[in-house]
């Protein structure tokens, strides 16, 4: 299986996917994982670093492609609906769980606006994350985040949950719906 945690930046996308991670055993691939070696090597506002992005991508999913599939991944994005980048990234995601014959469980986190603004300058974030919270409003004025047309779809508003709690209620959600989850299709490239 595959819990894919979509959202906007500083959401909480990583703290909660490390705890669900924990919760149910599972092995956390964070967005950032696979852009920090890009970021290091060629710079944030490069051209190489998107191309080199897009090459650890690849050679990254190619091994969890091989890996059994019992193993549960939980991945972390902020792929907005109108970038192109970014549904060609969901679309590599989907192609994961397809060839891994795993179902694909996507979680849209939602926060109120002020609350977000608030999290996106944590201090944590600092020298590796978007702090600019002028960017992020930029962002949400121009786009939105991705939500897969798929049944097994959940919609979480963090705003006023911990983050323990968030991923408790994740984990709860993936429980309950388990038994009705059939390996991913390309219907999970259907967008509301």
């Amino acid at each position: 299986m595959i819990i894919h945690l979509n959202g906007w930046p500083g959401v909480g996308k990583k703290t909660i996917g490390e705890l669900l991670a924990h919760r149910i055993g599972a092995r956390l691939i964070h967005n950032h994982l696979l852009h920090d070696v890009a970021i290091v090597c060629a710079g944030l506002h490069t051209e190489a670093r998107w191309t080199l992005y897009e090459k650890v991508r690849r050679e990254a999913y190619e091994v969890l492609a091989a890996q059994p599939r019992s193993d549960v991944f939980v991945m972390t994005n902020a792929l907005c609906r109108n970038n192109v980048r970014e549904q060609q990234a969901w679309k590599q995601v989907v192609e994961l769980a397809v060839a891994r014959q795993v179902p694909l469980v996507p979680v849209v986190l939602q926060a109120e606006l002020a609350e977000n603004l608030q999290r996106l300058q944590s201090m944590e974030r600092t020298g590796k994350k978007l702090m600019d919270p002028r960017l992020l409003e930029s962002y949400l004025s121009m786009d939105t985040i991705q939500h897969p047309d798929v049944p097994e779809t959940l919609l979480l508003d963090v705003t006023h949950l911990p983050a323990g709690a968030a991923a408790e209620q994740v984990a709860a959600y993936v429980n309950a719906i388990r038994t009705r989850l059939a390996p991913a299709t390309d219907q999970h490239l259907r967008m509301r």
